[in-house]
């Protein structure tokens, strides 16, 4: 069967982005002959990457389809300079829904913990870990703004069996997997990420929505990145779910000591967890899950604990340079944007999916052959 090709005229400039990541700006967009609405993510790529991530992010969200948690993807170009990649256009992020500062209902943190648990379930179970769980990676729907889905998966991978690989951070220099705030003790320490590290980071998800901020704060902008994960490492560590809970109901602190719990092998028991937050919404007197989700902010009268930041001293700071070894070869791009973007290099060769399964799943997605800016 040959899947027709896709094309897509860009929103008017000013209503046209809706995301930006690192290497990625998501605007919304029109499919020629449909009128649909999508989002279309755009990600400057050189002609001599043969991994390129978006490619692998729409491969991954094909295999996962299927669950309501997952959004739909219609279509994947890799263009002259730029990879293109079409999905459901999503609203806000569970983090543009939180006010800064303050906390939010506990009905809605254990709301938005049960959907997130039943997404995991539904992508550990295909034996997919995510590596990037955050709150800006959890979207509404534009139907439905009380249903919560996941995006991002460029740098999800089949989690591995037997011994996890390891390195250290602080030696080899380099960045740890996933976002500092967010990431798991598993990945400060350099320890291959399992399915045990993405509850853990939405057990740090979860307290953060109630508490309405985590003891380490994001760090300052100019100071080095092996810094900044130790100190951040430290800061969790001393963190465990009972402490970080004080005040709230123990389910969400146990969800964190949970984790930390898990070997690497084990697959989390998410029914059982689901399961604990069910009988506390019964216990609290809160309604099943439905209705809109209430965002009403909640002014906590403190924070507990208040931690002093450690002193860290990491031997030859100064010879940190940042170089990730990538040789990405001759630019491939000279447009007035050339500042907007980084260009992106390959993946690394664990992000993969088998040979086999990544032609089926190419062989279902709609081509890009052309996007139009206005």
């Amino acid at each position: 069967m040959t899947l027709p090709a896709m094309r897509y005229k860009l929103a008017p400039y000013g209503e046209a982005m809706v995301g930006k990541g690192a290497f990625s700006i998501v605007f919304k967009a029109t499919e020629e002959g449909s009128g649909r609405q999508v989002a279309v993510k755009k990600s400057r790529v050189s002609r001599t990457v043969k991994r390129p991530t978006l490619r692998h992010e729409i491969r991954v969200l094909q295999f996962l389809k299927g669950h309501p948690a997952i959004p739909a993807v219609y279509g994947y170009g890799k263009l002259e300079h730029f990879e293109y990649m079409a999905m459901e256009l999503l609203g806000p992020s569970i983090a543009e829904q939180k006010k800064d500062g303050a906390g939010v209902m506990v009905k809605t943190v254990i709301r938005v913990v049960d959907q997130a648990l039943a997404a995991l379930e539904h992508i550990h179970s295909l034996g997919i870990v995510h590596r990037d769980i955050k709150p800006e990676n959890f979207l509404c729907a534009i139907d439905d703004a009380s249903t919560i889905k996941i995006i991002d998966l460029g740098i999800s991978k089949p989690f591995s069996h037997g011994q996890p690989s390891k390195y250290d951070p602080l030696k080899a220099r380099r960045h740890i997997v996933g976002s500092l705030y967010w990431a798991s003790l598993n990945s400060h320490n350099g320890v291959d990420l399992a399915p045990r590290d993405d509850i853990e980071s939405l057990a740090f998800i979860a307290l953060f929505l109630l508490r309405g901020s985590l003891p380490w704060k994001p760090r300052p902008h100019l100071e080095s990145l092996v810094h900044s994960q130790e100190i951040v490492r430290l800061m969790k560590l001393g963190c465990p779910g009972p402490i970080l809970s004080t005040g709230f109901p123990n389910e969400f602190g146990e969800l964190l000591t949970y984790s930390r719990s898990l070997e690497f092998g084990q697959l989390p028991d998410h029914g059982a967890v689901r399961s604990s937050f069910a009988g506390l919404t019964e216990i609290m007197g809160y309604s099943p899950n439905s209705g809109p989700l209430d965002w009403t902010p909640c002014y906590l009268k403190s924070t507990n604990p208040i931690l002093d930041e450690p002193e860290v001293s990491i031997p030859d700071e100064d010879d940190e340079d940042g170089d990730s070894g990538d040789d990405l070869g001759e630019d491939s791009y000279y447009g007035m944007d050339l500042d907007m973007w980084e260009r992106q290099g390959e993946r690394d060769k664990d992000v993969t999916l088998p040979a086999k399964l990544e032609a089926e799943l190419d062989s279902i997605t709609p081509l890009i052959i052309e996007v139009q800016d206005n």
